[in-house]
């Protein structure tokens, strides 16, 4: 079906019973859907042996409960230009709401990083971000870090090589 297969993002329905237990077909649904976004809603059901009219209204209640959140693109990073992936370790300065606030929302927004993570310990913000070279890269990092009145240090890695783990339900 079309519509599953759009690169979207919904926030769960208000009162959405996200925490609301996943039966063998919620499971069956989620996990073919990992393998395969763009996956019909025939072959969906088919896949799972329910009715399509089933699939869909399963489909939609597991959006609507919060336990699908979207359908996204995996992207060639490489492909599309931009070959070199780095973690960056933040430390802000201080930790108060507005410097939070402030660093929250700018970084994430930039098109470079892919995810940003509010850790504990050492850091308090590690970002994958994914540009063309390791000069865009350097250049990222003085322009939208080093040069940010809150930013109170920066480590950066290089990514060799990433490997995704599962991303469907958990046994």
């Amino acid at each position: 079906m079309a519509s599953l297969a759009k690169n979207i993002r919904r926030e769960p329905a208000h009162g959405s019973q996200a925490g609301e237990p996943l039966d063998a077909v919620d499971r069956q649904i989620i996990d073919a859907l990992v393998a395969d976004a763009r996956v019909t809603n025939r072959d969906l059901a088919d896949a799972v042996g329910i009715a399509p009219s089933t699939a869909l209204m399963r489909t939609r209640a597991l959006m609507e409960r919060g336990a699908i959140e979207g359908f996204e693109a995996k992207l060639n990073l490489a492909v599309i230009g931009r070959a070199v992936q780095a973690l960056i370790a933040v430390r802000l300065r201080a930790h108060d709401r507005d410097q939070i606030d402030t660093f929250t929302s700018r970084v994430p927004q930039l098109p470079e990083v892919l995810s940003t993570f509010h850790t504990s310990g050492s850091v308090d913000y590690l970002l994958h971000i994914a540009v063309r070279d390791t000069d865009a890269l350097r250049d990222w990092v003085l322009d939208n870090l080093t040069t940010d009145p809150v930013v109170g240090h920066t480590e950066t890695t290089l990514v060799f090589k990433h490997m995704p783990g599962h991303t469907g339900p958990l046994d």
